[in-house]
C-alpha cells in the first residue's frame, strides 16, 4: 500500500492521458470513474484521497466535476463550433428545447443535441430536463430566488416560485426539480 501513491500517480496520469486521446471532445472522467479505470483493485478511499491530493497539487485539474490533465481542453468540433455560433446568441432568459433551437437555426436536431451536450459539459449551459437548456447564469439566478423564497417563507413551493419567476407551472416545477 505504501507504493500506491508513487505508482498510483503515474497510473492515474497515464489513464487520463489515454482517456483524453480516445475522447478528445470530452472534459474527462469523474472521480469514481477515474478510480475504477486507473486503480480498480486498490482501496477505494485511498485512491480517492490520492486523486484529491493530485488535484490539490495541480497534477490534475477539475472542471464541473470532470477531471483532466492541465493541458487538456475539451471543446467543440469544427461542426459543433459552427452550430454553437448560430445557437449561442439565441440563449436569452428563456430556456430552449433542442428541437426548437435546431428548427430556429436550420440545424439537424441530432447535431444540435450533441452540440448542446458539449456546451453543457463545458459549463456554458445546463439541461434542466432532457433536451431543455438554460444559460448557466440563469441557473444561478434561480438558485438565489429559491434561497430567498426559503428565507422569506420558510420553504419554497412551485406556486410561489412560478409567481416570482413569471413562468408557467410546468416550467417552474422542472426548474425546482432540477435543484
Amino acid at each position: 500500500m505504501r507504493r500506491l501513491p508513487l505508482a498510483g500517480n503515474g497510473k492515474i496520469l497515464d489513464t487520463l492521458a489515454t482517456y483524453h486521446e480516445q475522447h478528445r471532445d470530452e472534459p474527462g472522467p469523474g472521480r469514481e470513474r477515474l478510480r475504477r479505470m486507473a486503480l480498480p483493485m486498490e482501496d477505494e478511499a485511498l485512491v480517492l484521497l490520492l486523486i484529491e491530493k493530485m488535484r490539490e497539487s495541480g497534477d490534475i485539474l477539475s472542471h464541473h466535476g470532470w477531471l483532466h490533465l492541465p493541458d487538456h481542453k475539451a471543446g467543440f468540433s469544427e461542426e459543433q463550433q459552427a452550430i454553437w455560433q448560430k445557437a449561442e446568441p439565441l440563449f436569452g432568459d428563456e430556456p430552449w428545447w433542442v428541437r426548437d433551437l435546431a428548427k430556429e437555426t436550420g440545424t439537424d436536431e441530432q447535431a444540435m443535441r450533441l452540440t448542446l451536450r458539449q456546451a453543457a459539459q463545458q459549463g456554458i449551459i445546463t439541461a434542466i430536463v432532457k433536451d431543455r437548456y438554460y444559460r448557466n447564469d440563469r441557473i444561478v439566478e434561480f438558485a438565489n430566488m429559491i434561497r430567498d423564497l426559503d428565507q422569506e417563507c420558510g420553504s419554497t413551493c412551485a406556486a410561489d416560485f412560478r409567481d416570482r419567476l413569471g413562468v408557467g407551472r410546468k416550467l417552474a416545477i422542472q426548474i425546482l426539480e432540477y435543484f
